[in-house]
């Protein structure tokens, strides 16, 4: 149990950055001493850096972060993009929201299309790809996520109608909906959404169920699901009984 929950908290911190041993404690309902104990390990491991009360996951530089080497969550995140990559037909006007499960699509995709984004790591797999007409938002970049994010951001999307949004989230809950961590990045992604006909989530199964800071949309405004195996058979039933179709990669 200690080894997956010390998983989970690497998976965390990778989308969260930082978080606090009061906050990893009430979420894993243990003690604080034990979130101690299992940042101890992982911090020997060099997965992640410790300061006093945190955690924090170490600042990956943007060409290192599209080199790294796929660990297990990688790999299923690989498998995620290259399904729902084949969801794009040719001459398709599509979104990719930032994050790294749209990355991942980024890198399967090898039809020509039209592709809007606010990720300078999509922007950077995309840019020379042939076939592909890249349109890049303006906006703050977050450091870290590399994400564009503000009013600049939002206001990209402004008159663009595209065929298919490919969105990522934080916390994906049967209840709560989709959530993020940050104000900016959920602005961003409602801006997304309301230019959007075919809304289709991608999101690795670890996800599943969690809540994070904001909801930025309900079921209702999501068609598809592409997620991998791990999701299980009755989470599955839910969304499909909501209207969502699920994909498994």
């Amino acid at each position: 149990m200690s080894s997956e929950r010390q998983d989970e908290i690497h998976f965390l911190l990778q989308e969260h950055r930082n978080l606090t041993v009061i906050e990893l404690a009430q979420r894993f309902k243990v003690s604080e001493m034990t979130i101690r104990r299992d940042l101890k390990n992982l911090a020997a491991l060099g997965l992640i850096q410790r300061e006093h009360g945190r955690a924090i996951y170490p600042p990956v530089p943007m060409d290192t972060l599209l080199m790294m080497k796929m660990g297990e969550a990688e790999r299923e995140k690989a498998r995620i993009g290259q399904l729902a990559a084949t969801l794009i037909s040719e001459g398709d006007s599509i979104i990719l929201d930032a994050g790294t499960t749209t990355l991942a699509v980024a890198q399967a995709l090898n039809t020509k299309c039209n592709v809007i984004t606010n990720s300078l790591p999509i922007a950077s797999v995309l840019g020379n790809r042939e076939g592909i007409t890249l349109l890049m938002t303006g906006g703050e970049v977050r450091s870290g996520t590399f994400a564009l994010v503000g009013p600049m951001t939002r206001a990209a999307f402004h008159g663009f109608n595209a065929d298919k949004l490919f969105l990522g989230a934080t916390g994906v809950n049967i209840e709560r909906g989709l959530s993020t961590a940050n104000m900016l990045e959920s602005e961003v992604k409602q801006a997304m959404l309301n230019v959007a006909n075919v809304v289709i989530l991608v999101a690795h199964s670890a996800k599943i169920g969690h809540v994070s800071f904001h909801t930025f949309a309900l079921w209702d405004s999501v068609h598809i699901l592409v997620t991998d195996s791990g999701l299980s058979a009755s989470i599955q039933e839910e969304l499909e009984l909501k209207g969502v179709e699920v994909l498994l990669a």
